[in-house]
């Protein structure tokens, strides 16, 4: 490591403590890609299923909308 400054003080302690709390601050920010909550998992696939229903029945509510809405109007 070079040294951060021209002071008679030696810093290469100082140096090697600030670059290890700085990657350990790092890490324990960052979360692992392999440590995902199975919990978290399974509430946004459910949420996946309920929103492909509810869009399949927004979808045929239209459909039928239209259609009524073409046959009052003959």
């Amino acid at each position: 490591m070079a040294s951060a400054n021209t002071s008679s003080i030696d810093t290469s302690n100082g140096d090697k403590l600030a670059y290890y709390a700085k990657g350990k601050l790092l890490s324990e920010k960052s979360p692992h890609k392999g440590k995902e909550h199975k919990e978290e998992q399974i509430i946004n696939s459910r949420k996946k299923a309920t929103l492909k229903t509810a869009k399949a029945k927004a979808k045929k509510k239209a459909k039928m909308a239209k259609a009524s809405r073409k046959k009052n109007k003959k």
